[in-house]
């Protein structure tokens, strides 16, 4: 199947799941949906977000866990609906051009996200400091010729095919996995001393807990830095005015998400959201519109 017919039809999947996943938001008898994506930061600032409008806006809120394209999807066609991780202006550029006159983007929820290729720091920086070295043979032979990826789906791994291609990278394999996947072999990895490259992204707990650097990327295919937006259904401004205004103020830091990821590895999303609302109330007020 030729590549512009596979993107055709998984496009067209994609619609037919957003809009079967919440059948009853249509008919706009479902409480708030926030499409979460599986991934670290937009899982703890979705919770983060949910108990807050139940606890102040007396409004049920369900957290659906989809692929990135369906939540964009699920945003534009379902009412009461959005999408809280937005990579902006680069990394989700093809699914926000799909879907940017049926979306309102209440505004940036955090600042400086960035994309690259990582590697653990014992890795010397004179043998593999940028994406260009990954063509020596001697580099590419200590990876085993891979380069560990997350899922399909994922803004990043659309980039890093491209940077395959951008830095000739023939000579090496980018792995298809899932988030969770990656950290595993990243977690292996470090365990035994061993070389690896994955996929990597900031906000994210690993940066907590590994050594790590991002190799350099002198070609720019991976990006500079992103905003991460919150895109919403137009009918929550007008069915939920107040959620819609509170959604727009919510503005997270790189430190207070990677803290929070941290905290949700040792223990849970759910508890880590729980304590990031306890120990910062001033900002959650300012959120609510309630700072003095």
């Amino acid at each position: 199947m030729p590549t512009t017919m596979r993107r055709i039809c998984g496009f067209a999947t994609a619609l037919l799941v957003a809009l079967t996943a919440t059948g009853t938001a249509i008919a706009g008898s479902a409480p708030v949906t926030i499409y979460t994506d599986n991934y670290a930061g937009d899982e703890a600032i979705s919770r983060v977000a949910r108990d807050l409008i139940e606890t102040h806006y007396d409004t049920k809120v369900q957290l659906k866990a989809v692929s990135v394209g369906v939540a964009f999807l699920g945003a534009a066609h379902n009412e009461n609906s959005l999408f809280m991780a937005a990579w902006l202006p680069k990394t989700h550029a093809d699914y926000m051009a799909r879907v940017k006159d049926q979306v309102d983007d209440l505004g940036t929820v955090y600042p400086g996200a960035r994309l690259g290729w990582a590697v653990p720091d014992y890795v010397p920086k004179d043998q593999l400091d940028s994406i260009t070295d990954l063509k020596k043979p001697a580099v590419a032979k200590k990876l085993d010729g891979r380069i560990q990826g997350i899922s399909a789906g994922a803004g990043e791994m659309q980039l890093s095919h491209k940077a395959m291609k951008a830095y000739q990278l023939d000579n090496m394999k980018l792995i298809t996995a899932s988030g969770p996947a990656m950290t595993a072999a990243l977690k292996r990895a470090v365990e035994h001393h061993k070389w690896i490259v994955v996929t990597a992204w900031s906000p994210h707990w690993m940066w907590e807990r590994f050594n790590l650097r991002y190799l350099k990327d002198p070609k720019n295919v991976l990006g500079t830095e992103d905003h991460v937006d919150v895109i919403a259904n137009p009918s929550l401004k007008k069915n939920e005015p107040e959620i819609a205004a509170f959604l727009s103020r919510m503005r997270f830091s790189i430190d207070q998400i990677n803290a929070m990821l941290a905290d949700a590895n040792k223990t849970s999303y759910e508890a880590a959201a729980k304590k990031f609302i306890k120990a910062h109330p001033k900002t959650v007020q300012s959120w609510l519109g309630k700072s003095s």
